[in-house]
Parts: structure tokens; C-alpha cells; sequence
């Protein structure tokens, strides 16, 4: 088992050819310094300490959905507000509208949903990346 980074995480904004965005939902919710709840995220995890942001990028998002993606930018870079954690965001393609395998982690992945962007900031109940919703076009 590799070694990882213990407050470093990458995870994958994708978008389908419908314009909706890939969400999971996470079996063990994560309570943030302000008691908000962290239950929806984007995919993505810990980056292994001899893997580069995309190669992390890419293994998370597959492990947690099934779904190939190639990232494309770094949309932003930040230390989380509410959640002790260094994030990094990018913005991925997908590489096949359906998923190439079954998710590797259903022990922390309770749903896997692709949304409408305008329903993120009803499901992600933390603070979204300015960038993020600067990307994809929301308020």
C-alpha cells in the first residue's frame, strides 16, 4: 500500500454530454468546524505521495464511480473552509458516457448520480469552490 497524503485531496468535476454533473454520495458523512455536513461530493481522494494530481484524479474517480475520465485543468487550489483539507479541483473529460468497471470502493460510496448543476447547491451542504461554481455557471 502506498503511501498518502493525510490533508491533500483531488477530486474530478465532470460533465456529461447532457450537461449534468457527476456527484457521489458518501457513506460516512464528514462534519465541518461550522457542524456543516459533508454528505455529496465531486469524486476524488487522497492523493498517494509517488502519484502525480492527475494520476490521483483519474484512480479516485474510477475507484469511486467506474467512470474513465482524462482531466483537462486545475480549476482551483484551496485549504477548505469548514473541512481541515488542502483541495484540489479539476476539470475532467469523460472518456465513455457509461461506466468502463464496477466502482472499487462501495465501502465509501453510498449512491453515484449524475445531477443537474443547478441542483449542487442544494446537495452539496458545505462551501463550493467559488471557482467551481464559476465554471460551471453557477451563482
Amino acid at each position: 500500500m502506498q503511501e498518502e497524503a493525510t490533508k491533500f485531496i483531488n477530486l474530478g468535476v465532470i460533465q456529461n454530454k447532457e450537461g449534468d454533473i457527476l456527484m457521489i454520495r458518501r457513506k460516512r458523512e464528514e462534519v465541518g468546524k461550522d457542524e456543516s455536513v459533508l454528505k455529496w461530493a465531486f469524486p476524488g481522494g487522497k492523493q498517494k505521495l509517488a502519484e502525480s494530481r492527475n494520476e490521483c484524479v483519474k484512480r479516485e474517480v474510477l475507484a469511486e464511480t467506474g467512470y474513465s475520465v482524462t482531466p483537462v485543468k486545475q480549476i482551483s487550489l484551496r485549504k477548505h473552509p469548514q473541512i481541515e483539507m488542502w483541495i484540489a479541483y479539476h476539470l475532467c473529460k469523460l472518456n465513455d458516457e457509461n461506466p468502463i468497471t464496477e466502482p472499487s470502493e462501495p465501502h465509501e460510496v453510498a449512491e453515484i448520480k449524475w445531477v443537474n448543476k443547478e441542483e449542487i447547491p442544494s446537495l452539496v451542504t458545505t462551501d463550493i469552490d467559488p471557482e467551481v461554481k464559476k465554471e460551471l455557471g453557477l451563482k
